[in-house]
């Protein structure tokens, strides 16, 4: 076992040998467990490491924490309990952390203390101290002596015992009360730690068991040595040789001494209490309430010296002014019901607002036949974290705003108000448009700029009654108490103008849109989930055409959002249940008549619906994240049906699926594909990969990552709809596609719209330039076939050439 100094729990005595409390307990238990012990002397850290190392077997006096529980083994019922007190030069006035300053605190190095002081100064700015870590705590409690530090932490019973010794006095800054164990090397199970549960449940209650005699002899040990040992059997013998009438009187002396320690020992006991408890005990005289005795801990708790407690009318001067009148009178409720509990409000030594619990009770005693007895507790920190409970849970960290759950609470009171006046309300939703790519782009600091920038401007345009609420990471909510005499129209223009003048963020200005749903009260909803429900349509309409709009609720828009979500349902079941089926349209050679490949379309055959729209579902499943689910669907029927098709001896060159969006961001993707080609026994360059062009430039050099391992693969790459978007050529010579398909709405005006043609000739230009292949979609009349194949453009599909079908029709 390792022992270090840190008297009086275990230290290494004059003669070299261990002792202290933790020492004799596991003395006591060796002896009748024949356990043979090696005590090892080391410093602190260094006896911890050799704990994790395995180099000890026990370690005595370790605090309990999470971190040590991950490295240690632990037994369940602490020896003793203690904390952790800061000590200081006298008159320091050091009253908390803060009034320390920029100066240091000595600490023992690879403790809790030091890992609590730490953990404190990262999560309060404000705090400026700074930590000398050392190897014992002998010199801790000596570098304020030696100028290396400011202030001292050790635990309280070594603290008690040699802070005085160093010139140092107890601050009332205490924290970190925990529980002390034998802690063993990790992953310890021979039983070792159950055995001293076992004593420790049996010795603790018991009156004079070996862990009462530990704890008499080492914590509560008195401080100054008593008379050696052999005068008591000098005096023993003398009484005996004096007469035999003398032995009575030398019991009743023995008994009187053992007596006296036992009184002795109570009092240290008492003393203790007091000196460390955290509460303050008080006798007042009942007959005028004038204080008799205060327990000496009020310095530390209070700052108050028990001198100046002691005063005349000292209390009634301490008092909040708001409280003294009050307290004053409850005094007489006291004398009338014998006991009482309250609180108040009193200015301590250090001028801090305290709230204090009260509790008194009328007691036999004194000059007047009764007296007082009270204790205070201190509940400012728990009140202070009440508070800082209610603000967490009701309003908003970044904003300030009232959140989710207050916004239900006042607007259920507007409503409340609403139906007794039968006046108009107003419930305004807002979404911020695209506001996940400011916290992607200029990062979360910026966004929460441009968040509380948000918060004031509606907070200004509103009136005090009305309330602004943040509800989610880029949702306001508006409850509108007095609308304005103005249409509904103009407020929300108004509101909406507001939101797009520039935010000035890291040097940068970003102008900002919303999506607004409106609903009114009693129209729209007569409670507060209606109104809400009401307002979460209309602005997820305002969604849907694109942002940068509002609306006002209407009826339908609830059935549409039913139908919508009965679909969803579906849809998630579409895969499970069988329910997509493949069409393939043929592409061919604009000359020759020659079938090149295939594409690969999927249909939704709803059991009840009947052939559900891609232009339908597709969006539905992007918006919800199946899309990946049955673009793995497609690919793998695709495989599975080109495959089918060589074993009947009807080959296809080619097959083209689409991909999504989201598939650039999986990393299984090219792996997916692989194990898709391999299973099927398919040649990589038989399979297209579809990919449209605003997927690609939306994350060009992520969706470069991808498409450069999917083309290593072999497979070939197509951009799909070119031409209907926009298109970077710098970062299009990068790219390593193999072909452009030139969207189906510049096929369809050929021979309508000289401008239209002009870009498909630039298409076949760039193509050529870039040598890629390039297809025409949407191929629908023969004076279209001519002109592409004229111009260059020698692949083309469409209902002129094929129109899709199932597999079993393709070949018909």
């Amino acid at each position: 076992m390792g022992v270090y100094e840190n008297a009086p729990k275990v230290y290494v005595d004059a003669d070299g040998r261990a002792d202290g409390l933790f020492v004799r307990l596991l003395d006591s238990i060796a002896r009748r467990e024949h356990w043979d012990i090696e005590y090892v002397s080391c410093e602190w850290a260094q006896c911890l490491q050799d704990l994790r190392d395995g180099r000890l077997d026990l370690m005595p006096d370790v605090a309990l924490s999470e971190t040590r529980e991950g490295f240690f083994a632990f037994h369940q019922i602490p020896v003793v309990q203690g904390w952790s007190q800061i000590y200081a030069a006298p008159h320091s006035g050091f009253s908390s952390l803060g009034a320390v300053g920029s100066g240091r605190i000595a600490v023992l190095e690879g403790s809790v203390q030091e890992a609590h002081l730490r953990e404190v100064r990262s999560r309060d700015p404000d705090l400026e101290f700074g930590l000398a870590t050392f190897s014992n705590l002998e010199a801790v409690l000596a570098s304020v002596s030696q100028g290396t530090a400011e202030a001292a932490v050790s635990n309280n019973f070594y603290g008690r015992q040699h802070a005085r010794a160093h010139g140092l006095v107890e601050t009332p800054i205490t924290f970190g009360q925990v529980g002390l164990y034998y802690a063993a090397a990790p992953g310890a199970q021979d039983g070792r730690l159950d055995l001293i549960d076992a004593y420790l449940e049996r010795w603790k209650s018991l009156a004079g068991s070996p862990y009462q005699q530990a704890l008499d002899a080492t914590l509560l040990a008195e401080e100054s040595p008593g008379l050696p040992r052999w005068v008591g059997w000098t005096l023993l013998v003398g009484v005996v040789l004096v007469a035999f009438l003398a032995v009575a009187g030398g019991v009743l002396r023995w008994q009187v001494r053992r007596r006296t320690r036992e009184l002795q020992a109570a009092n240290q006991r008492l003393e203790h209490v007091l000196d460390s408890g955290p509460a303050v005990i008080y006798q007042l005289d009942a007959s005028d309430f004038q204080p008799l005795w205060v327990s000496p801990n009020i310095e530390r708790l209070f700052g108050i010296d028990p001198a100046s407690a002691m005063r005349p009318g000292w209390w009634e001067q301490q008092l909040h002014p708001e409280d003294r009148k009050a307290a004053l009178r409850e005094n007489d409720r006291l004398l009338e019901d014998g006991e009482l509990v309250r609180e108040f409000r009193l200015f301590d030594g250090w001028g801090k607002l305290r709230h204090v619990r009260d509790e008194m009770r009328l007691v036999p005693g004194g000059h007047s036949g009764q007296e007082i007895v009270g204790s205070w507790i201190d509940l400012t920190a728990s009140m202070e974290q009440e508070e800082q409970l209610r603000q967490m849970s009701h309003f908003d960290a970044r904003t300030g705003l009232p959140n989710r759950a207050l916004l239900q609470d006042r607007l259920g009171h507007t409503v409340e108000r609403a139906m007794a006046d039968e006046e108009a309300r107003w419930i305004v939703l807002m979404d911020l448009d695209r506001f996940r790519n400011v916290n992607e782009t200029l990062g979360t600091a910026a966004g929460d700029i441009v968040l509380q920038g948000i918060a004031q401007r509606l907070s200004q345009m509103l009136l005090p009654q009305d309330t602004v609420a943040r509800i989610g990471a880029d949702e306001f909510c508006l409850v509108v108490e007095s609308p304005p005499d103005t249409p509904i129209q103009e407020f929300v223009e108004q509101l909406m103008t507001t939101l797009r003048s520039p935010f000035e963020v890291a040097g940068r200005s970003l102008v900002l849109t919303a999506s607004v749903g409106v609903a009114r009260f009693p129209s729209d909803g007569q409670t507060r989930d209606e109104l809400l429900t009401a307002a979460e349509l209309a602005m997820q309409a305002s969604r849907l055409r694109g942002g940068d709009s509002w609306s006002l609720y209407e009826p339908e828009m609830g059935a549409l959002t039913e139908q919508r979500l009965f679909l969803e349902n579906d849809l998630r079941q579409a895969i499970q249940n069988d329910e997509f089926v493949l069409h393939f349209q043929p592409q061919f050679h604009l000359g020759t008549g020659d079938c090149v490949g295939v594409e690969a379309l999927v249909r939704w055959n709803h059991p009840r619906r009947g052939m559900v729209s891609p232009a339908e579902f597709i969006p539905l499943a992007e918006e919800t994240g199946l899309i990946q689910a049955i673009d793995r669907w497609v690919l793998e029927a695709a495989c599975r049906q080109l495959a089918a098709w060589d074993q009947h001896g009807m080959p296809v060159p080619m097959i083209a699926v689409n991909l999504s969006a989201r598939e650039l961001h999986d990393e299984q993707l090219v792996a997916s594909v692989r194990d898709t080609l391999e299973r099927f026994s398919i040649r990589p360059e038989r399979l297209e990969v579809e990919l449209t062009e605003t997927m690609i430039m939306e994350y060009p050099e992520q969706a470069l990552a991808v498409l450069r391992r999917l083309s290593a693969l072999g497979v070939h790459l197509a951009m799909d709809d070119f031409g209907s978007g926009y298109s970077n050529l710098a970062h299009l010579r990068r790219l390593p596609l193999h072909r452009l398909k030139v969207d189906q709405s510049l096929v369809r005006d050929i021979g309508r719209s000289r401008h239209n043609e002009s870009i498909i000739r630039a298409i076949i230009a760039l193509a050529e330039a870039l040598e890629l292949d390039l297809i025409a979609e949407g191929v629908e009349n023969e004076s279209q076939r001519e002109f592409l194949l004229k111009e260059g453009c020698a692949i083309g599909q469409g209902f002129l050439l094929g129109r899709p079908a199932s597999a079993e029709d393709l070949f018909r």
